[in-house]
């Protein structure tokens, strides 16, 4: 059975408040690594621990870093409680969207003929000069994409997963098994 474990997560959590970003930006400063250019970046970033969180005026707050799903809202939380102490209030209603997620795995098979995968699907590139894996689009549905970077062994690499967190880790394990059984076994050896 093809396996796999997740390695990071990007979410978006939407307070639909505004927040006041350049009085933020001066207090927080002195007790956080912090980067506020308003002029190169729309939004003020916040370096917390591993992750890195980018909040914008319209109270929508990037978090990267998160490496499991049952981390992402005590991430949240710890970020509202954060800003509570700056005197910036966020709602306790709030919606979250995971906007891009990426894992690392194996496929049941170890002998993958990803030169031929290269040459014949549409979706992929091969140039083993440069990379030595080949790296084919999955269309999940019109606009969404993953990307997996598959080597000849079946280890891969993919990225670009998008979810409700509740259903993150299901999500992923469809399309892994429907990529492997639609695109890889037609390339095993």
């Amino acid at each position: 059975m093809v396996e796999w474990k997740l390695t990071n997560i990007n979410a978006v959590a939407y307070f639909d408040t505004p927040i006041r970003l350049d009085k933020l930006a001066e207090r927080i400063y002195k007790d956080h690594l912090t980067n506020y250019n308003p002029e190169n970046f729309p939004g003020l970033i916040i370096y917390l621990g591993k992750f890195r969180i980018s909040i914008f005026r319209n109270g929508s707050i990037i978090i990267t870093g998160i490496k499991k799903v049952e981390d992402l809202i005590p991430v949240v939380e710890k970020i509202r409680e954060l800003l509570k102490r700056y005197e910036i209030h966020l709602p306790e209603k709030y919606r979250v969207e995971i906007v891009t997620s990426s894992i690392y795995g194996k496929f049941d098979y170890n002998n993958i003929d990803i030169e031929k995968m290269g040459t014949l699907l549409d979706t992929a590139i091969y140039d083993p000069n440069r990379f030595p894996a080949v790296t084919v689009y999955y269309g999940i549905s019109p606009g969404y994409k993953v990307s997996f970077n598959i080597f000849k062994n079946g280890s891969f690499v993919a990225v670009g997963f998008k979810s409700d967190p509740s259903m993150l880790l299901q999500h992923i394990d469809q399309v892994v098994k429907s990529f492997q059984e639609n695109i890889v076994k037609r390339f095993t050896k």
